[in-house]
């Protein structure tokens, strides 16, 4: 076993070898691991950065180190999957002590095998501070936030007044989500009046049982995005990933109000880097995709090994091409 750190070490030293940079990735199931399953009886779908194999009452999820941004396909990130895998597993059981999820075991870090769900076509945002789209948004005048009204005066990564949620209707891979308020969801079908209650109600109290965990960690948790599903029972639970800086912005919180006194960004924790990198090229997700130095890719795999690392308390480890398992058949 190695360190994860010891190769992003080795990239980071040969980040111009795109050759060595590109063998430390792990793009996703390959066309041939996909006919061999099809073979088998399955049905892989890809999603934007996970690949989902259905088994019967299972889904197994493989985490790939492709990264997205703005809904489109930005590269790939040494370790990505690995390392969110493990953040998810973490936050999943940790989330199991509060509410319903369909986390069922990990046979590898980059594996997940959870409950086959029905899942809710919409990805629940709960926001914490103003921060990203909305900022961007609320800058030039628009206070309504999927039927939330939000009151002049705020500003740039200052709390809100209290945790909001803002959902989106969760789009096929590389489409763009839309916002909705939660009438929308509820008229459109995707969702009951009952269910949303419900969702709702898991949603802002996990999100304030993360934002207490990351806080003992020195951190920030600002926003995140969960995602639920429907058991053949019809019971509602968390699904996807949980508390990951792909799915979350988090900030430091040691030096953020001093920077916010200095005019300064806060210190941030996840895929924001790689956001303003595009955004500086003026790019938000129309038009071609920059190409991202690698440098940027291996500084946000720095960023998750250090939220991870952090989070469970030590370092971790891989096997260099260590065989991902695969389904088999029940009957």
């Amino acid at each position: 076993m190695v360190a994860i750190k010891t190769y992003i070490d080795k990239i980071k030293n040969a980040v111009g070898e795109r050759e060595a940079f590109r063998k430390s990735c792990y793009a996703g199931l390959s066309v041939d691991e996909k006919r061999q399953l099809e073979v088998a009886g399955f049905s892989p779908y890809s999603g934007k950065v996970r690949d989902l194999v259905r088994a019967e009452d299972e889904l197994w999820i493989y985490h790939s180190d492709r990264l997205t941004a703005f809904d489109r396909y930005i590269g790939l990130v040494p370790f990505k999957g690995l390392i969110l895998g493990k953040i998810s597993e973490f936050w999943l059981h940790q989330a199991s002590k509060l509410m319903p999820v369909y986390y069922r075991r990990s046979p590898h870090p980059r594996v997940i095998c959870g409950e086959a769900m029905e899942p809710i076509k919409a990805e629940v945002i709960v926001r914490g501070h103003m921060a990203g789209s909305m900022a961007r948004a609320y800058s030039k005048g628009i206070r309504n936030f999927c039927g939330i009204q939000l009151s002049d005066g705020l500003f740039e990564y200052s709390p809100l007044p209290q945790a909001i949620i803002t959902p989106t209707t969760k789009a096929e891979a590389f489409e763009h989500d839309q916002n909705a308020s939660a009438t929308e969801l509820i008229e459109a079908g995707i969702c009951t009046s009952e269910e949303w209650d419900q969702i709702s109600e898991m949603a802002l109290r996990l999100f304030c049982y993360g934002q207490e965990v990351y806080r003992k960690k020195g951190w920030i948790l600002v926003d995140t995005k969960y995602e639920f599903g429907r058991s053949s029972e019809g019971e509602l639970k968390v699904i996807d990933e949980v508390h990951t800086p792909d799915s979350s912005r988090l900030w430091r919180a040691s030096d953020y109000e001093d920077r916010l006194a200095k005019g300064l960004a806060p210190e941030m924790l996840d895929k924001e880097i790689v956001r303003r990198y595009l955004l500086d090229q003026g790019f938000s997700g129309a038009g071609d995709v920059p190409t991202v130095p690698a440098e940027v890719l291996v500084s946000l795999a720095e960023v998750y090994l250090e939220v991870a690392e952090t989070l469970l308390g030590e370092a971790l480890t891989t096997v260099a091409n260590g065989a991902l398992p695969f389904p088999t058949l029940k009957s």
